[in-house]
């Protein structure tokens, strides 16, 4: 017997009727078939009652109601994915509400969690993204590449994003040698055999481009690219 089952209730109504009345309850069925009814009534009552009242927290919503949290917070910037469980879309939608904005840290995060892949961001007007001529400072030192920083371009950015790596399908498995993944390149292997169609990724690039343009401050001119 559980708290709002038919027994529960049942049990319930029964302590409310006069002792003595009926004795035994045993030997009572009509009386009992009766309470028993209500009881039955009542536990449909208190089962949807139990059930809005989860929906009326995001953590313990369902189904639908998830997409209508979605809605009134966000419009339709954050649509449910094709087959996406309930709790993969309210972590979503939490990350969303509540994660920090405005700020480069914040970008980093917003796109390393949603893709798994930290960016590189780049800003001209940051001395620490371009470095000193003649010093190996900055970012571009790390990756090689001569960036030319400029304060005529403040309040930008060049955001280089990356897609999650692919996962199902055959994308693991090559005809000869297996795919290898480098830092920087692409999958290598000899007779390779599979098909797009069966691999899937968790961020699609307008999920990327969502992700920013929730995250950068208002007033910004951010350029990005969108690679493997």
């Amino acid at each position: 017997m559980a708290t709002g089952d038919t027994s529960d209730i049942l049990s319930r109504l029964q302590s409310y009727m006069p002792r003595g009345w009926f004795g035994d309850w045993s030997e009572a069925p009509i009386i009992t078939g009766l309470l028993t009814g209500i009881a039955s009534v009542f536990n449909t009552v208190y089962l949807l009652v139990m059930f809005f009242w989860a929906q009326t927290r995001l953590d313990t919503s369902t189904g639908g109601w998830i997409d209508i949290w979605a809605s009134d917070f966000l419009g339709t910037s954050l649509p449910r994915k094709a087959n996406e469980s309930d709790a993969s879309y309210i972590a979503r939608i939490k990350l969303t509400i509540f994660s920090a904005k405005g700020t480069r840290p914040a970008m980093e995060t917003a796109l390393t969690n949603l893709t798994g892949r930290a960016p590189i961001i780049f800003e001209p007007s940051r001395p620490l993204d371009s470095g000193c001529m003649g010093a190996n400072t900055g970012v571009n030192s790390f990756f090689g590449v001569a960036r030319f920083g400029s304060l005529a371009a403040p309040y930008g950015a060049l955001i280089t994003a990356y897609r999650p790596l692919v996962s199902g399908g055959s994308a693991g498995a090559a005809y000869n040698n297996a795919p290898t993944w480098s830092a920087y390149h692409a999958p290598t292997s000899h007779g390779y055999f599979g098909s797009l169609a069966d691999e899937t990724t968790a961020a699609t690039d307008a999920d990327i481009l969502a992700a920013i343009n929730a995250t950068r401050p208002i007033g910004t001119n951010i350029g990005v690219y969108i690679s493997n």
